[in-house]
């Protein structure tokens, strides 16, 4: 059964800001977009995040070496699309798909 993905309450992932240091202790700048979290669409109620390879800012994608990421088209959660299919590998295995704002299994 889909889903919207608005009725998953979800959220933008952000990255650096306030009080967030490189190795070399510079200042990370914040960063918003990098990623989305947002309820389990099977209802298991452990949270899905997914990292982007073109966040929403514009910047590179915010994952540490070998850390998947998804292509990304839509700028709101009513019209995201992720590629490819999502697929838990934790809690319920739950494998699906989110196209325009629309999250089905």
């Amino acid at each position: 059964m889909s889903k919207r993905l608005t009725e998953l309450d979800p959220r933008w992932l952000g990255a650096g800001g306030e009080g967030i240091f490189d190795k070399d202790m510079k200042p990370v700048p914040a960063r918003h977009g990098v990623g989305i979290c947002f309820d389990c669409p099977c209802g298991c109620e452990s949270p899905c995040a997914v990292k982007f390879s073109n966040p929403l800012d514009g910047g590179p994608p915010a994952v540490s070496p070998g850390e998947p990421t998804w292509d990304r088209t839509g700028e709101t959660f009513e019209s995201l699309t992720l590629k490819p299919s999502l697929q838990r590998m934790e809690a319920c295995r739950w494998h699906g798909f989110i196209t325009n704002g629309e999250v089905t299994p």
